[in-house]
C-alpha cells in the first residue's frame, strides 16, 4: 500500500504540475491579448483558450490539493470527539466523497464521449469540448485514489484523522 499511496502522491503531483503549466499559459496568453489589443490586434479565440484552461486548471489541481488538505475544512468540533468517533465521522466523510468523485468520474467519462460522437467543438476556434472532460475525468479519479489512501492510512492506524494529509 506504500508504494501504491507513493505513485498516487506522484500521480497527483504531476497533474498539479500540468496545472500550473496551464495557469501560467492562461496569463500569458491573457497578457498577449491585452497588449495586443492596445495595437488593435487581439488574438482570435482568447476567451474560449482561457476557458478551456481555466476548467483543466481547476480540475488537474483538485488531487493535490485534496492530497495536500488544501480545502476548507471545519474540524473544530469533530476534533473535540473521542478518536473511535472521529474515525468513524472521518471515513463516512471519506466514503461519501469517494463515492461523489467516482460519480464525477463516470459522468465526465459519459459526457465527454456524447460530445465527441456529435462532434461538439467551440465556436470560434472550433475546439473540440471532450478532451478537458476527459482530463476533468482523469482529475477526478485520482482524487477517489487520493482519499482511498488518505482514508487507508487512518484505518491502518498510521495517520491521525483530520490531520494535514500532506503535513
Amino acid at each position: 500500500m506504500i508504494a501504491f499511496g507513493k505513485g498516487v502522491h506522484r500521480l497527483s503531483s504531476i497533474l498539479n504540475f500540468v496545472a500550473g503549466f496551464c495557469l501560467v499559459g492562461m496569463t500569458c496568453l491573457t497578457c498577449a491579448d491585452v497588449v495586443l489589443r492596445l495595437f488593435r490586434r487581439p488574438i482570435l479565440g482568447t476567451y474560449e483558450i482561457v476557458g478551456f484552461l481555466g476548467a483543466t486548471v481547476a480540475g488537474l489541481a483538485m488531487a493535490y490539493t485534496t492530497m495536500k488538505g488544501g480545502h476548507v475544512a471545519v474540524a473544530v468540533l469533530v476534533m473535540q470527539l473521542s478518536r473511535r468517533i472521529q474515525t468513524a465521522i472521518f471515513t463516512i466523510t471519506h466514503l461519501l466523497g469517494i463515492a461523489l468523485f467516482a460519480l464525477l468520474t463516470w459522468e465526465c467519462i459519459a459526457y465527454g464521449n456524447d460530445l465527441r460522437i456529435s462532434g461538439e467543438v467551440s465556436l470560434t476556434l472550433e475546439l473540440p469540448f471532450f478532451p478537458v472532460l476527459y482530463g476533468l475525468s482523469l482529475s477526478s479519479f485520482v482524487v477517489c485514489l487520493v482519499l482511498w489512501v488518505d482514508l487507508w492510512g487512518v484505518l491502518a492506524g498510521k495517520k491521525e484523522p483530520w490531520s494535514r494529509a500532506g503535513a
